[in-house]
């Protein structure tokens, strides 16, 4: 029997209208500043993360990425969102670039305490750049300052206190400090009055020294503390600074009107006071190798912790705010909440639990507190 044939039916011609009219269009202006807002945000975090790798003494670019480290990461977490809303297609890219962010994020802000179940004497250890008394908050005399900490110490009741940028007018001053904690060490400038940082102690110093640091007035104490049975060695480090604040800065800058100038001048500052310290950084991490017993590392380290002088100093330690503190952990009361360069680091094997930084207006820096068992 033969085969009919029917005639196929000739199938619609696709309009490809749509199709010319979109790839013809291309991107949008919007779209490639986007695009490029984006790759330029990703790379400026992925410099950030170097920061901590690399010597500022052998490349200091780097550094500068980590400085301004919590401003390029909100950038990112900001063009993601427009991602997710309009520009799928660049996700990928942010996504990238943060996700190592997940393993410094406790550095600088943590949610919710966890339940610690810790064994041995409990000691609370505290450090505070009182800033000589007299950067207290508007109003507020270094005299008043003076009193309003040692209130504020007293009621918190350290064991174990390095202050930095300590100031004292006579001895009878110097005496009637932080009565309660009968030890001390201290290394001061001046003749006429006391200058510097001190280390007191509820438990014996039995033994003490500084390091001095090469052209620099900045000094690290170090003590040996005998708590009961145990003798841990107490570093109060208080690195170079960048020699500037933030308001002469500014000001500078409505003066003048040069802010390109400025801002040249203030990046090289910090750069030369960033070479420094790592040179610091390289004397206290040569002098804690040498010692046989646990140490303690506390003080203002200048840095916050996407640098290289952190990761230095943390090297075998433990950071007590990343352990066991609480919300957010900057210590520098200028563009709070982004600067912690206050530092409590305990060794991997002690136990730390509440660690605060508390909001007190009596100086630029904030307290830092922590308890350690031993």
């Amino acid at each position: 029997m033969a085969k009919i044939h029917y005639p196929k039916e000739e199938k619609p011609k696709r309009n490809k209208t749509w199709y010319k009219k979109k790839t013809e269009r291309g991107l949008s202006a919007g779209q490639i500043i986007f695009r490029i807002l984006v790759i330029i945000s990703a790379v400026a975090l992925c410099i950030s993360y170097l920061s901590i790798f690399i010597d500022p003494a052998f490349m200091a670019l780097p550094y500068f990425f980590g400085l301004y480290y919590i401003p390029i990461f909100l950038l990112n977490i900001a063009l993601l969102m427009v991602g997710l809303i309009k520009m799928r297609r660049y996700l990928t890219v942010s996504l990238v670039a943060l996700l190592p962010s997940l393993f410094f994020a406790d550095l600088f802000v943590k949610f919710g305490s966890e339940e610690k179940s810790v064994s041995g004497d409990e000691v609370k250890v505290m450090t505070y750049n009182v800033g000589g008394f007299g950067l207290a908050s508007k109003g507020m005399d270094k005299s008043q300052a003076f009193a309003k900490i040692g209130e504020f110490v007293a009621r918190e009741a350290p064991d174990i206190l390095c202050i930095q940028e300590f100031y004292a007018s006579d001895s009878a001053s110097l005496a009637g400090a932080i009565k309660f904690l009968p030890y001390r060490h201290s290394t001061f400038s001046g003749e006429n009055h006391y200058t510097g940082d001190i280390t007191f102690s509820r438990y014996p110093i039995v033994d003490s020294g500084y390091i001095r640091f090469k052209d620099s007035n900045n000094k690290c104490l170090w003590c040996d503390i005998r708590i009961n049975d145990v003798i841990v060695r107490v570093y109060n480090c208080h690195l170079q600074s960048t020699t500037f604040s933030f308001a002469n800065t500014l000001e500078r800058f409505a003066r003048k009107g040069e802010f390109t100038d400025e801002v040249k001048d203030v990046h090289e500052r910090l750069a030369h006071s960033n070479i420094q310290r790592s040179q610091q950084v390289g004397a206290i991490h040569d002098h804690i190798a040498a010692s046989t017993i646990p140490t303690i590392v506390c003080g203002d380290f200048n840095d916050t912790p996407m640098s290289h002088t952190y990761h230095h100093l943390a090297s075998g330690h433990k950071d007590s705010f990343a352990d066991g503190g609480n919300g957010f952990g900057a210590t520098f009361s200028i563009l709070w909440p982004l600067l912690r360069i206050d530092y409590i680091l305990v060794p991997e094997n002690i136990s730390c639990d509440r660690t605060t930084v508390t909001r007190v207006p009596y100086s630029d820096h904030y307290p830092v507190s922590t308890l350690i068992y031993l």
